[in-house]
């Protein structure tokens, strides 16, 4: 059985997630998405360049690429899912409508 959220906690929840939501809404999120997909595709044509090269592959190179391109995509990521993640918490906590 999960723990009833007090009153205060309800609240910083919802205004987390109205937060984290809203960001999406802000006029230079689409430069920051552009730029993180760029971010992207430099990033892996690096490391397809060093792996189409003679030289032995860096492992722990690609697993560190392979993690910030996942962080970044992360990133991106939060702003559309914090509502639905805030309405699917809130409702397994037993408060309807709140957002």
């Amino acid at each position: 059985m999960r723990r009833r959220l007090s009153d205060d906690d309800q609240r910083r929840l919802i205004s987390r997630g109205g937060a984290l939501a809203a960001l999406s809404q802000h006029p230079s999120w689409p430069d920051l998405v552009e730029e993180i997909q760029a971010k992207r595709q430099r990033l892996e044509r690096v490391q397809l360049t060093k792996a189409l090269s003679k030289a032995p592959v860096d492992q722990r190179e690609l697993d560190f690429v392979r993690g910030f391109i996942a962080g970044m995509e992360y990133l991106v990521e939060v702003p559309s899912n914090a509502e639905a993640r805030l309405e699917s918490f809130l409702k397994e906590h037993g408060v309807e409508g709140a957002v």
